[in-house]
């Protein structure tokens, strides 16, 4: 049977499709309802009040029913979110295991490849008994990172890309005994989101990925111009962030992605779209992971129609050049139609060697490349008076 195969490649920088770029999910802790929701059933909601039609209410589950309205208070109604509840039996790294029916891999089949963006939070306060913190959250979080990052990977080869935030739990306020989530082995589709707008255990995921939906592909998370976050407090485990200022850029340098604030101006911003892996990768950021899913997602769609189809060929065996021509132009026309007229790249650039020996193989071999847009991360302004030339 024929297929179409896509190898994402790291190192690189230097007729219109749709795509469902902001489709988010979420897998959270909660209950079953009597005559109501019952655990571990796959819902699509597309506003607060589908949760009521379907069974869940404030009363009995509200740690799902808080984070669900912070979604939607930054994604707006309309926006389409994948939901699951989970018992709090069920750990974190137990959600995230690929090799999990129950987990969350059950919600993203369930969407069929919808799920561009997925958040998992468990209710810590719900165990019964503590977690363990000596690594200064929820430890239970580190071993989830890599079991995601997996999960993320086999969604990836089933054509399926999507990206993930985890909402670090328990925080004990003490950044020094973090780990740093962004080194050892590398969990670009992964990112980690710590802190809260109230404080306690948990942490403020439904917000921030109703942003993270909102926006498109190549923004980033913390993009000032987008504006503040719309909580109007934030805490850092049972501190306000106002309290503990010098902890969140502490608590940054460790690869999480958290609250920031900025002189002279208003409100809560994030301080990054970090992802788990060294900031060195092209993948760091969650916007170049987006940009490559789209991309991917066309790719595929594109190439796929020409599966097992008729290639013309030479005499001797190589491809006809103005085939390779005009199959190389039908993704350039779909990413540019969808993404470079958008801005979401700036340019992209594909090409099939006519001299490849396809008779042979049956293998039809395609270079794409995208170049991404810039980000203005560091700005320094010179600022002084200017003095005016005398007697000139």
């Amino acid at each position: 049977m024929g297929n179409v195969r896509i190898a994402i490649l790291n190192g690189q920088l230097g007729g219109t499709l749709q795509t469902s770029d902001g489709v988010s999910a979420m897998v959270l802790t909660g209950v079953t309802e009597a005559g109501g929701y019952v655990l571990g059933t796959p819902l699509l909601l597309t506003g607060l009040d589908d949760m009521a039609a379907q069974g869940i209410t404030q009363a009995n589950n509200p740690f799902a029913y808080r984070h669900v309205s912070d979604f939607y208070t930054e994604a707006g109604d309309g926006a389409q979110l994948y939901l699951m509840l989970n018992p709090a039996s069920l750990k974190v790294h137990q959600l995230c295991d690929p090799t999990n029916a129950d987990g969350a891999k059950k919600l993203l089949h369930f969407a069929q490849g919808r799920i561009k963006l997925l958040g998992i939070l468990t209710n810590d306060d719900a165990l019964g008994v503590a977690p363990v913190t000596t690594a200064g959250i929820n430890e239970d979080m580190y071993a989830a990172i890599p079991k995601l990052g997996a999960l993320a990977h086999q969604f990836f080869e089933a054509q399926k890309p999507f990206r993930a935030i985890l909402g670090a739990s328990s925080y004990t306020g003490n950044p020094a005994i973090l780990r740093d989530v962004a080194t050892g082995a590398s969990n670009s589709r992964v990112s980690v989101f710590l802190g809260d707008t109230v404080g306690g255990t948990s942490a403020a995921i439904g917000l921030v990925l109703g942003r993270l939906s909102a926006l498109p592909v190549m923004r980033k998370l913390s993009r000032v111009r987008t504006g503040a976050m719309t909580n109007a407090t934030a805490f850092l485990g049972s501190q306000a962030l106002e309290r503990v200022a010098p902890h969140a850029p502490l608590i940054a340098e460790k690869g999480f992605i958290t609250w920031c604030t900025y002189p002279n101006m208003l409100g809560y911003y994030l301080s990054s779209d970090a992802t788990c892996t060294s900031p060195t990768e092209d993948y760091h950021a969650i916007a170049r992971g987006r940009i490559v899913d789209k991309a991917h997602i066309l790719a595929y769609t594109t190439f796929m129609q020409v599966v097992d189809d008729e290639v013309p060929i030479n005499d001797d065996g190589t491809l006809d050049a103005g085939f390779c021509k005009w199959l190389s132009q039908q993704i350039i026309n779909q990413l540019d139609n969808n993404m470079t007229v958008h801005n979401e790249i700036s340019q992209a650039m594909c090409t099939i060697d006519p001299a490849q020996q396809l008779l042979s193989t049956n293998k039809l071999l395609v270079s794409l490349r995208l170049t991404p847009v810039g980000y203005a991360t560091d700005i320094q302004v010179n600022l002084g008076f200017h003095s005016p030339v005398i007697g000139g």
